[in-house]
């Protein structure tokens, strides 16, 4: 008899620890899929997918699977250094006139007419490169935790045997 019991207590010892093996399984699954945030500082963007932030290059890669997200990255990507480049040298014709003009020398009205020009051309070409990274972000998290879901389909059913009745779980 006591042979009898001790035999249950081990399968059932055996079963907890298959269940507490499957319960770290599916919360390290979860850590996996860790959500890619944009914030903004004052030199530009900034990426982090947990705790690890990420860099232009980093976030292509990391979204390349999913290509619909890829290619908007990619595009607000480009459009940022665009904008970049306009708006630096916007801002820079904008200036030498303005300089000229408090130093009492002769000033080239032009130069600034051209830099507020260029300065209008790349704010909205920030907004929509900004608009495009966001929907990017949004929809590779969209699709991982979507794959993810997919993947796990866990299965329940009652099971009986000898030993009694039970469910069975099926990740």
């Amino acid at each position: 008899m006591s042979n009898q019991l001790s035999y249950t207590m081990k399968l059932k010892h055996a079963k907890l620890k298959d269940f507490l093996f499957l319960l770290l399984v599916f919360a390290s699954s979860l850590c996996f899929s860790q959500e890619i945030t944009v914030g903004q500082d004052l030199w530009g963007y900034e990426f982090k997918q947990g705790d690890q932030e990420l860099t232009w290059k980093e976030l292509l890669a990391e979204t390349e699977p999913v290509s619909e997200s890829y290619d908007l990255i990619k595009r607000a990507q480009s459009q940022n250094i665009l904008s970049t480049i306009l708006g630096f040298t916007g801002g820079a014709l904008v200036g030498i006139p303005v300089g000229q003009a408090l130093g009492e020398g002769e000033t080239n009205w032009v130069l600034a007419i051209v830099g507020g020009a260029l300065v209008g051309v790349a704010i909205p070409l920030s907004y929509r490169s900004k608009k495009y990274l966001k929907e990017g972000v949004a929809l590779y998290n969209a699709q991982n935790k979507t794959s993810f879901l997919r993947e796990f389909q866990p299965e329940v059913s009652l099971v009986g045997n000898a030993n009694g009745l039970g469910l069975r779980l099926r990740f």
